[in-house]
C-alpha cells in the first residue's frame, strides 16, 4: 500500500491533472492583480501537489504594494492568493522627486508631481536614500511616518498637509497653515491630544493671526506668530 501511495504521489507530481491553470486573487486592485499574475506566471502549469508555496509567496511579496500574502491550493487546478496591501500614509518628497510611502515605512511606488493631493507631504533631505520596495532609513522620515500612522489609526481630527523632520524636531502644518511644533517624537499621543484640543480655538476668527502652536512641552503649549517652516529645502 505504501508503494501504491508513493506511486500515486509521483504520478500527481508529474501529471497535468493538477496543473495550475487558474489564479484566484483576493484583496487586490485590478492593477495589483495584474502584477500578481505576472509574478506567479512561472508557476503556471506546475502541479499543485508539489507546489513551492513559500516560493510563490516570496515572488508576490517582492511586489512593493503587497504587505502580506497567503497562498493556498484549490484543487484541481486553481491557485488561491489572498493579499493585504500596504496602506499609503503620505507622499514622500525629496526635491523634485516624489514617492508614495506606507504606514510601514516602505516606499510603495514613485509618483508624478501633483498626484495624490489628498495625502500629506513628508519632506526628506537630499541625502535621504529612497528605494521603491524598501523602508526609508532616514530617521526623520521614519519619525514623520510614525506620527502620521498614529493619526491615521486613532481617528484624530487633525489632517496635516505636510510634515518636516529636521535636526530631531518635528513640525506638522495643518490645512489652515498653522504649524504644529512637536519638538522630538516623544509623547506623540499626548502632544496630538493637546494640539487637537487647542487648535479649534486658534483657527477661530477671534484668535487673530496665530501662526504656530508649540506642544513640545505638552503641559505648557505656546502659540505664536513667527514661522520657521523649511519645507522643500
Amino acid at each position: 500500500m505504501l508503494a501504491v501511495v508513493v506511486g500515486l504521489y509521483v504520478l500527481a507530481l508529474k501529471s497535468s491533472l493538477f496543473a495550475v491553470e487558474k489564479v484566484q486573487i483576493r484583496g487586490a486592485t485590478p492593477a495589483l492583480s495584474l502584477q500578481i499574475r505576472t509574478a506567479v506566471k512561472p508557476f503556471r502549469g506546475r502541479s499543485l501537489v508539489g507546489l513551492d508555496k513559500a516560493g510563490v509567496e516570496q515572488a508576490i511579496l517582492a511586489i512593493p504594494e503587497v504587505r502580506t500574502v497567503q497562498v493556498d491550493r484549490a484543487f484541481p487546478n486553481t491557485l488561491s492568493v489572498s493579499v493585504a496591501r500596504e496602506h499609503p500614509v503620505a507622499v514622500l518628497r525629496r526635491g523634485r522627486d516624489a514617492w508614495v510611502i506606507a504606514t510601514s515605512g516602505k516606499v510603495v511606488r514613485s509618483l508624478r508631481r501633483g498626484r495624490s493631493r489628498n495625502l500629506p507631504r513628508i519632506w526628506a533631505p537630499a541625502s535621504a536614500a529612497v528605494v521603491v520596495g524598501e523602508p526609508v532609513a532616514n530617521f526623520g522620515v521614519r519619525t514623520a511616518v510614525r506620527v502620521l500612522a498614529a493619526l491615521d489609526d486613532s481617528g484624530h481630527s487633525l489632517h496635516p498637509t505636510s510634515v518636516v523632520a529636521h535636526d530631531g524636531e518635528l513640525t506638522l502644518t495643518t490645512g489652515s497653515n498653522i504649524e504644529l511644533r512637536f519638538g522630538d517624537a516623544s509623547q506623540v499621543a499626548l502632544k496630538l491630544a493637546v494640539a487637537e484640543k487647542i487648535l479649534p480655538d486658534l483657527t477661530s476668527p477671534s484668535a487673530g493671526s496665530i501662526a504656530y502652536l508649540d506642544v513640545s512641552v505638552p503641559d505648557r503649549p505656546v502659540g505664536g506668530t513667527g514661522l520657521k517652516s523649511n519645507q522643500g529645502r
